[in-house]
């Protein structure tokens, strides 16, 4: 068969239908991802234990100054009215509108020297979600795609990454994977979610007519080449749907009305700390990658329901607590979206401490990463509408779990938290990182009809993370 690739790199993914019956017909019966997994255990790192990640995507990019790097000594028009807070970790500090955190940061890691490339949404996020700068459409895959690719499920019935409500806002998640390792995204409320298994919605459709509609695709798919991607993976769309419509692991996983009220409550009872619990119901259940999009809707964007933003160029100190209601100065004319309620700096401060202590008590902490970072930090000065706006220059972000070593900061933002003081680690190096926690070694990873080692990072590990 021809390799196909893509600006110079390999792209063995890229199959079409009949090329993909060939492998599975050639290899015995072993189907693409168990062949993945097969080849896998060339590139695996020996003696890791088997490790989930929940990432924790703040679309939109949040501000390092009013999280985890807050800058009491700059001047008033740098560090903001925000003053930072002593932790439970001797001589660390965060900003003090993250009091639940401040009181859990023996449990996390912090490296506050993040620098990206790029101030744009759509390439930032690819960058960050993927850990390559993408020179045009984004070829290579999100993290948790590759991890699907690589490793398979770890329990019938339960896809090996799923989105919240999408694995990543502004990325093409499979990349060069194409739709066979899409993410399955649960949409709207959690305590209501809609399950699509590709282009395919599982929500409302009763389980003997979802078989005959996933049957009549299949019939459909063999009547010719389909070039649509989304019908190229119908065979493994049919066989991951039923797993996943018979075994109930994932109707259990998805309700959460098991959980006590209280715990409901810890993390924030309404769409988007559900998304955080129903992340940690999804990885007991034996997930192996879940990607929350975690920003409030609200404010100058959007319809105040789903798909949020941490993206305040004005307005910021007022957004960040609340979109219950417009800012007093707001101009005549700005459309405001109430959400009643809290901003999405008191809602990952409840979201992010009840999941960092419910794996705890779990005993899933260890064997759980937790990633919570976005696209790029915000400018140093506080702009005309009391906002910040995009920059990559230098941000914050928050590890846990896994062998990530806990209770520590790495590197350091100047004075002004303008650039990094200390070296800056990078999307490559945050990439290599997950990769090494997740037991993948990113420099040594196998696929098939490749018999060298293809590189899915190009970053080093992080020092002083593991």
């Amino acid at each position: 068969m021809t390799e196909m690739t893509t600006g110079g790199m390999c792209a063995p993914h890229l199959l079409n239908r009949r090329q993909a019956m060939q492998i599975g017909v050639g290899l015995f019966g072993l189907n693409l991802p168990q062949l993945l997994q097969a080849k896998q255990s060339d590139g695996k790192e020996s003696g890791k234990q088997d490790i989930s990640c929940i990432f924790i995507f703040l679309a939109g990019g949040p501000s390092h100054f009013e999280t985890f790097d807050p800058k009491p000594d700059a001047p008033a028009e740098i560090r903001g009215p925000w003053k930072p807070i002593d932790t439970n970790v001797p001589g660390i500090q965060i900003c003090e509108k993250l009091p639940l955190l401040a009181q859990r940061m023996d449990k996390v890691a912090l490296i506050r020297s993040w620098q990206g490339k790029s101030g744009s949404h759509s390439t930032g996020s690819q960058h960050v979600a993927s850990g390559f700068k993408p020179t045009g459409k984004q070829y290579f895959p999100n993290f948790g795609c590759l991890v699907s690719a690589l490793y398979g499920s770890r329990v019938p019935g339960v896809p090996p990454h799923l989105g919240l409500p999408v694995a990543a806002r502004y990325t093409d998640p499979p990349g060069y994977l194409g739709t066979a390792f899409s993410a399955f995204d649960l949409k709207g409320d959690p305590s209501k979610p809609e399950m699509e298994l590709g282009g395919l919605n599982l929500s409302q459709v009763r389980f003997e007519n979802r078989l005959e509609m996933l049957s009549q695709l299949e019939n459909l798919s063999r009547l010719q080449e389909i070039q649509n991607s989304q019908f190229e993976s119908v065979d493994k769309f049919t066989d991951e749907a039923i797993a996943m419509l018979t075994s109930g692991a994932m109707q259990k996983a998805v309700n959460l009305e098991e959980e006590p009220i209280q715990t409901r409550e810890r993390y924030g009872d309404n769409i988007y700390g559900r998304r955080v619990l129903l992340a940690r119901r999804l990885v007991e259940a034996g997930a192996r990658f879940v990607t929350i999009n975690q920003a409030v809707q609200g404010g100058l964007f959007g319809n105040a329901k789903t798909n949020g933003t941490w993206d305040n160029h004005g307005w910021l100190f007022d957004s960040m607590m609340t979109f219950s209601k417009p800012p007093a100065d707001l101009p005549k004319g700005k459309r405001w979206h109430s959400y009643a309620g809290p901003g999405n700096v008191p809602q990952l401060d409840m979201s992010l401490s009840a999941l960092l202590d419910d794996l705890d008590e779990r005993g899933l902490l260890d064997t759980t990463l937790v990633v919570a970072m976005g696209e790029f930090g915000r400018t140093p000065k506080i702009n005309a509408t009391a906002g910040r706006d995009h920059y990559p220059n230098a941000g914050s972000v928050l590890m846990a779990g896994g062998p990530v070593q806990r209770g520590t900061v790495i590197g350091a933002t100047d004075r002004n938290g303008s650039l990094p003081s200390t070296r800056p680690w990078r999307p490559e190096d945050f990439a290599t990182s997950i990769y090494h926690a997740l037991g993948i070694d990113a420099h040594q990873t196998y696929f098939p009809r490749l018999a060298r080692p293809t590189p899915v990072a190009a970053g080093e590990l992080i020092e002083g993370l593991f």
